[in-house]
């Protein structure tokens, strides 16, 4: 794919018009490359494939400075990519996604390199170093991937070993906000044609542009890692790639800024101020991830065989801040250690006819966790600190097989027939031991005086501590697809298909200790899909083009919530935002559409836009309703209708244009060019917020990029967020004095020096 391809100045939009007084002779000649896509586990030209699949290479992501896996949202309309502190990752599209870490699968699966993300995108998204390409599939996958995700999925797909020459890169970029972010690969044939080593690293320091101003510091990401392939070739039918990536973030900050919402606040704050005034430790102290992979292909020529094996090690120990405010309040600390994570795919593909391609295969996933939570809680209007230990280990395991076939109807047009049978396990404990300190107090900073007395506290139903409160489920679903795609011309095709995805329910991963008996289980999701699609070129391949209509009801659908429940602790209300819930009924109705084009030999432009509406249509939900009975012990939390409400925390609309004019410079037997990406992102509210106090404005950005560069080198200056907007992308409530909320990064200035060879 031609690195110009997905590029626009938001200039651009006015060239539209002067391009046609271009010579038509010049014109002719501007063609687009295909895009080549694997969303079917097979190679095919974004035309053919028939669901809506956006795909970003490596080029783009190093082009833009993407260090994170949240610029993604920048490339394309309908897609939120979130990375909240370490807990609150995940990605959405069309207005539906999972935004919290959780024991279920999420609602759009992650991959890295085939590997099944789960609970652990976070670490997924820390791999925005030696890309090779993105593929963002939109709309249930309900077959060909690790696990069925109702909404979509994310693939990610780093770089491979070369065994023919050597190759590679290295990138450095120093910013304001002070920051540096360096990444590079090499690539060695070590037996030419046969055995191959490639060689990936990251060093990246950041200050994101918050500060903390209880604690004096400016809020800062650190996190380095390296990735090592070796791919071996002894024949043309056989192929074995071995993988490890190692990732660690070591005294990075998760603080979240605040905003006031009432006069009595300690601090009136806006998001302009991108403040925090944590008292206490807020902070990723250490997270290593390790991921270990084997890729065996075998082409015994009837049959194409391919098995995939992965296991991932993960240790965690954090600080959060729970009262987000600068009163010592509530603290804790979290230890994860996953004991086990394990995955396996096998796969068989097969031509039995010239009519039919089909895809037959296993898969299973077998993980367990265990997180230790100790928390402390300065009790109001007392000299106790109780003291809360939680004991959580969690567990799941997915056994599937699938078939995938293509018929060939007729030589344009395609039936494709999908049919996944899963089960999935899922088991959590919450064992509690709560003791109240007498004469304890936390101090500024997090220390817990020496006590005076401790008073273990007996379980609700009287026996002694732990208090355990444990739950698990099984579920067996079928999940599935339908499409049928005709192709009109060469230039134009048309598909139409019928979508089943499934996400399983799962006890609740509860932190605070604070969520009623009826809340801790939550059930499985399904949903059913339809969508209709067209793509194409347009002017004989300088322009092309793509759109898609669909709608889904989504049944028992899992939602988070913002909403108070009582704490038997504390004696008074404490915020909910960790726990999901189910709703009985929602709606996804939408459409989006791309278009891409050269307008001239040295000028390129693209634009996506999406608009998307997700509403409940039947149900109940947790609410912060300020209306209904005050908190106590006979009114655990508020309960709302959720008929007409909103379903999806996400904005309704969004517009991506972007574009790059290039001249070419024989003094240096290269070229100067000038790009910029321009977003649009619409009003968002949040599920159960009654009074709309977590509801966000829309708004939009402009990023800025220029430079010098060749076949090997590059040299640019960049800015991002042009206009220093201080825009809030969401809120979460924190008390009753303050939203905790993310805003976008601020402006930010830097140089970016890259050799490749």
């Amino acid at each position: 794919m031609s690195e110009h391809t997905f590029k626009l100045n938001p200039l651009a939009v006015a060239a539209l018009a002067a391009s046609s007084a271009l010579p038509n002779l010049a014109l002719a000649q501007l063609v687009l490359e295909e895009v080549i896509v694997t969303a079917q586990k097979k190679e095919e030209t974004l035309a053919e494939a028939p669901l809506t699949v956006n795909v970003i290479s490596g080029d783009q992501i190093r082009e833009f400075n993407m260090f994170e896996a949240t610029d993604l949202s920048k490339l394309t309309a309908g897609v939120e990519v979130r990375n909240e502190g370490d807990s609150n990752t995940g990605v959405a599209l069309r207005g539906v996604g999972t935004l919290a870490q959780q024991a279920t699968p999420s609602r759009v699966g992650v991959y890295l390199d085939d590997w099944y993300g789960g609970a652990q995108t976070n670490f997924v998204f820390k791999q925005m170093f030696d890309m090779q390409r993105v593929q963002i599939l939109r709309g249930p996958q309900g077959t060909l991937y690790g696990q069925p995700s109702p909404t979509g999925a994310l693939i990610m797909e780093t770089g491979d070993p070369n065994l023919t020459e050597i190759e590679g890169f290295i990138t450095g970029s120093y910013q304001d906000p002070e920051g540096y972010n360096v990444q590079g690969a090499i690539s060695v044939p070590l037996i030419e044609n046969q055995l191959g080593l490639r060689i990936a690293g990251l060093l990246d320091q950041r200050e994101t542009g918050l500060e903390n101003i209880t604690r004096n510091l400016d809020n800062e990401v650190n996190s380095d890692g390296y990735r090592v392939k070796l791919l071996w070739e002894p024949t043309d039918n056989f192929s074995a790639m071995l993988g490890w990536t190692h990732v660690q973030s070591e005294d990075s900050d998760t603080y979240r800024p605040l905003e006031s919402i009432t006069p009595e606040a300690s601090f009136q704050l806006d998001a302009s101020d991108r403040t925090s005034i944590q008292d206490s430790p807020d902070q990723m102290n250490k997270r290593e991830d390790d991921l270990y992979s084997l890729h065996l292909n075998w082409d015994t020529g009837p049959v194409e065989l391919k098995l995939f094996l992965a296991q991932h090690d993960l240790t965690n120990d954090s600080a959060s801040d729970q009262d987000g405010t600068e009163q010592p309040l509530n603290n804790l600390s979290v230890f994860t250690k996953s004991v086990d994570g394990d995955q396996l795919e096998f796969r068989a593909i097969a031509s039995p006819f010239e009519w039919w391609d089909t895809q037959v295969g296993v898969y299973y996933q077998d993980t367990a966790n265990q997180t230790d939570v100790p928390v402390f809680v300065n009790v109001p209007s007392s000299n106790l600190v109780a003291s809360v230990f939680l004991d959580i280990p969690t567990s799941s395991e997915v056994t599937a097989a699938f078939t995938h076939n293509d018929f060939y109807l007729t030589p344009d047009t395609t039936l494709t027939v999908g049919l996944r049978y899963n089960k999935f396990e899922n088991a959590s404990s919450n064992n509690q031991t709560v003791d109240l300190l007498f004469g304890s107090t936390i101090l500024p900073g997090g220390e817990v005086t020496d006590p005076i007395a401790v008073i273990p506290l007996a379980c609700p139903d009287g026996s002694a501590a732990p208090c355990t409160l444990a739950g698990g489920a099984t579920e067996k679903e079928w999940t599935g697809t339908v499409k049928i795609s005709h192709a009109f011309n060469d230039d134009h095709n048309f598909y139409a298909t019928y979508d089943r995805g499934y996400r399983p329910g799962a006890p609740n991963f509860d932190t605070t200790g604070n969520v009623p008996e009826e809340q801790f289980i939550y059930g499985g999701e399904s949903v059913n899909s339809v969508e209709i699609g067209f793509k194409g070129s347009l002017m004989d391949g300088r322009a092309q083009y793509t759109f898609a209509a669909y709608y889904a009801l989504y049944e028992d659908y899992q939602v988070i919530p913002s909403y108070q429940v009582w704490s038997a602790t504390t004696g008074m209300p404490v915020d909910v935002n960790i726990v999901y819930v189910n709703v009985d009924e929602a709606e996804q109705l939408g459409w989006e559409g791309e278009f891409r084009m050269l307008l001239t030999e040295q000028w390129s432009m693209f634009s996506s836009l999406s608009w998307s509406q997700v509403e409940f249509t039947d149900g109940e939900i947790p609410c912060n309703d300020p209306s209904q009975p005050p908190l106590g012990p006979d009114n655990l939390f508020n309960v709302c209708d959720a008929e007409g409400g909103v379903a999806g925390a996400q904005p309704d609309w969004s517009f991506v244009l972007q574009s790059e004019y290039w001249l070419p410079l024989d003094a240096i037997s290269g070229e100067w060019f000038i790009n910029g990406l321009f977003n649009y992102r619409g009003e968002s509210e949040i599920p159960g917020d009654s009074d709309g106090r977590l509801t966000a404005d829309d708004y939009y950005q402009l990023d800025l990029f220029t430079g010098l560069r060749s076949e090997t080198w590059t040299a640019k200056v960049y800015v991002k967020n042009v206009f220093d907007d201080d825009e809030i992308t969401s809120k979460r409530a924190q008390g009753t004095d303050y939203n905790d909320i993310s805003i976008i990064q601020p402006r930010t200035t830097g140089i970016t020096l890259s050799y490749r060879f």
